[in-house]
């Protein structure tokens, strides 16, 4: 049954607010935070363009995934903890934000998704997926789901019937009463999505 107040919320690239990083090494673009005080977070969704190769700033206590969205990539460095690398659009790797990390650039500068979410706060699940047909995505039972365009062009349909178009990097906010949002290809070529799911643990949220 379609929902009375859909509101699914678009965040486009150009609105994206630079922040510097919580060593000064560089700046990363804010997409999202929660709350949206400029002090402890919940969770963050953030776009970084990486120039050189150094060290991650440490967030103890949270989760971080990183998505790479363009160059040619990256290699991080986790100390004890092993490496992975990021060579493809739409590869992401998941690290606890308290592990030393470095990051070496493959070929030239990259920029780079990234989520940090409070491991004692936050339940959350994430996923990046290379869309060629329909796909749904169910926003029941948790508080946000984002959906991000990382190539490509998306269109996104709530179950009020309403349209969004997405582009490269822009963000998609739904909350529960979008209901299941369908998320095609709006090309003729396949689209790489990333989508990530988030709530406060001990919370339910349903329609």
């Amino acid at each position: 049954m379609p929902c009375d107040n859909p509101r699914m919320i678009i965040l486009r690239e150009s609105s994206y607010l630079p922040v510097p990083w919580k060593n000064g090494g560089g700046v990363t673009r804010e997409i999202l935070r929660m709350p949206a005080e400029p002090t402890l977070f919940d969770w963050r969704l953030s776009l970084a363009t990486i120039d050189s190769a150094g060290p991650f700033s440490a967030f103890a206590g949270y989760q971080r995934t990183l998505v790479l969205v363009r160059g040619a990539g990256v290699e991080l460095d986790f100390g004890p903890h092993g490496r992975a690398t990021l060579s493809a659009s739409g590869q992401m790797v998941v690290f606890d934000g308290a592990w030393p990390t470095s990051c070496t650039l493959l070929d030239g500068p990259g920029t780079d998704l990234n989520l940090i979410v409070s491991q004692e706060r936050i339940e959350s699940s994430s996923r990046s997926l290379q869309l060629e047909q329909a796909q749904l995505i169910q926003t029941a039972g948790w508080s946000d789901t984002l959906v991000c365009c990382i190539s490509g062009s998306i269109r996104l349909t709530n179950t009020a019937g309403d349209l969004q178009d997405l582009t490269d990097v822009d963000v998609a906010q739904c909350s529960p009463e979008d209901g299941s949002i369908t998320c095609r290809p709006s090309g003729a070529e396949p689209a790489c999505v990333f989508i990530a799911s988030l709530k406060r643990r001990g919370t339910t949220s349903s329609l």
